[in-house]
C-alpha cells in the first residue's frame, strides 16, 4: 500500500472568499481510520474533506520533451523539503547531487 500523509480540511466561507482550509495534518504512518477518529476526536461541526498525498510529480522540459520524475512524501515536512530544492534548483533536477548523496549513503552503509 502506498504510504502518504493525510491533510484534513474544513470549508470556511465567512470573511475572505470561500476555501478549504487545513486544519490537521497526518504521517504516513496513520491511517484513513485514524484521520477519521483525529476528526472525530475535534468535535467540531461543519464540512471536512481528508486528503492524502502519497506523490509529488516534477516535471521538468528538456530539449522540447517534457519529462516527468515521481517521488512519496509522507509529511508536511518531506513535502516542502522537496519544494526547497525545487525552487532552489530553479526546476532543474539536480540528478548528479542525488547521484553523489545516494553513492555517499552506500559507501557509509558498507563501513
Amino acid at each position: 500500500m502506498p504510504h502518504g500523509f493525510f491533510t484534513i480540511e474544513q470549508w470556511v466561507s465567512k470573511g475572505r472568499k470561500a476555501r478549504w482550509k487545513p486544519i490537521l495534518h497526518l504521517d504516513a504512518h496513520q491511517s484513513l481510520s485514524k484521520a477519521i477518529e483525529a476528526l472525530e476526536d475535534l468535535a467540531k461541526p461543519g464540512l471536512f474533506r481528508v486528503t492524502q498525498t502519497q506523490r509529488c510529480v516534477w516535471a521538468e522540459k528538456d530539449n522540447g520533451k517534457v519529462h516527468l520524475h515521481g517521488s512519496h512524501v509522507s509529511s508536511p515536512k518531506s513535502l516542502a523539503k522537496l519544494t526547497r530544492i525545487f525552487e532552489q534548483e530553479k526546476g532543474r533536477r539536480p540528478v548528479e547531487k542525488a547521484r553523489q548523496e545516494r553513492a555517499r549513503a552506500k559507501r557509509s552503509k558498507l563501513r
